[in-house]
């Protein structure tokens, strides 16, 4: 796997290196604190070797929260939203402005997804990280990836643009 090439996180706000996520991908790899959660709800997108994370876990005292809940500096149409069930099952989606996606919209999608995978992969996540039917079958459609992958992993030897680079 081709290194994620993200050198700075904004995670919920906070600036760091990518050692600031470990606390949430720990949680990822606790069964205990992943089920008591009830999963988490993520959005994420990538600034240039800047990955911006807006993270809650899905049930708070109780009550359930929201993606509307949590805003990112810069979120656009290349924001991913998405979620991680108890079950380490993830759902990444996207809203594109236009059913029509320009090579350089797929660059875009194509490098987040891969990013936030070679990202997790890299910092430690040791879940199952399937992903879900409607995920495979979007990224699918939006000529994203071909074949589709089924798992973090899958998504992790994809390409993206910053691998171009470095050859």
């Amino acid at each position: 796997m081709n290194p994620s090439h993200v050198r700075r996180v904004i995670l919920n706000g906070k600036s760091g290196k990518p050692s600031i996520a470990r606390s949430f991908i720990k949680a990822l790899n606790d069964e205990r604190i992943i089920t008591e959660k009830g999963g988490f709800l993520f959005k994420v997108f990538a600034a240039g070797d800047r990955l911006m994370l807006g993270v809650t876990p899905y049930f708070i005292d109780s009550r359930r929260t929201y993606h509307y809940d949590t805003q990112l500096p810069g979120e656009d149409e290349f924001t991913l939203i998405g979620s991680v069930t108890p079950n380490g099952i993830f759902e990444i989606l996207f809203k594109p402005l236009s059913m029509e996606l320009s090579p350089e919209d797929i660059r875009k999608y194509t490098d987040t997804y891969v990013m936030l995978a070679r990202f997790l992969l890299e910092n430690g996540y040791s879940g199952p990280g399937r992903l879900d039917p409607v995920t495979v079958s979007m990224i699918l459609e939006a000529g994203l990836f071909n074949p589709a992958p089924e798992d973090l992993a899958g998504l992790a030897h994809g390409v993206c643009s910053f691998d171009e680079q470095d050859s």
